[in-house]
């Protein structure tokens, strides 16, 4: 009996679980997360579901691999954070959860830039202002700025990486460039 494609009218088929989709997600979870073999042992461990070093490396690279009983395949799934049907599904659907995982923290973190940078221009266009109305005490000011912020660097360290990271990607670009029209007035 063969299968039969998905029509418009039949639901698609629910995707293929598998031992070998669970080995190579315990793989690709753990590398993820930058834990060891040794660190997955560990955290199954202290979930309840013992395991060693070598139990994760035959899992994961083991010619054959070694099999994950139920127990175990419930313990992943806890200790990974996901249902246990995502663990067990194609390992695909692991990438997708991290790249939106990751697309959500990186526009998070730039609503946040945007945020800091219009409070910081609101504050230098304050410090324009006094200089304007004070002439006479914006050296003093402007001095004072730069000593604050020198102490800070040595304080926190400086900033290893400019927040214009964001012009790696070219939609930030696009977005970045006055259009004609703009560039004429």
């Amino acid at each position: 009996m063969s299968e039969q494609p998905a029509t418009p009218e039949s639901p698609p088929p629910p995707p293929s679980l598998s031992e070998e989709h669970a080995a190579e997600r315990v793989r690709l979870e753990r590398e993820y997360l930058g834990w060891s073999t040794g660190e997955l042992a560990k955290r199954m461990t202290a979930a309840g579901y013992p395991m060693n070093q070598s139990s994760v490396w035959r899992i994961e690279s083991g010619e054959p691999r070694r099999r994950i009983n139920l127990d175990e395949a419930i313990g992943f799934a806890k200790v990974f954070d996901l249902p246990l049907e995502e663990f067990l599904g194609p390992p695909e659907s692991s990438s997708d959860k991290h790249i939106t995982q990751l697309t959500t923290e990186v526009v998070a973190r730039y609503r946040f830039l945007l945020d800091l940078m219009q409070s910081t221009s609101s504050v230098f266009k304050a410090v324009d202002q006094y200089n304007a109305m004070l002439p006479q005490h914006a050296q003093e000011l402007n001095d004072r700025i730069a000593r604050a912020i020198a102490e800070e660097n040595r304080r926190r360290g400086p900033v290893r990486e400019s927040p214009m990271v964001f012009l790696r990607y070219p939609a930030f670009q696009q977005a970045e460039k006055p259009s004609d029209a703009a560039a004429q007035e």
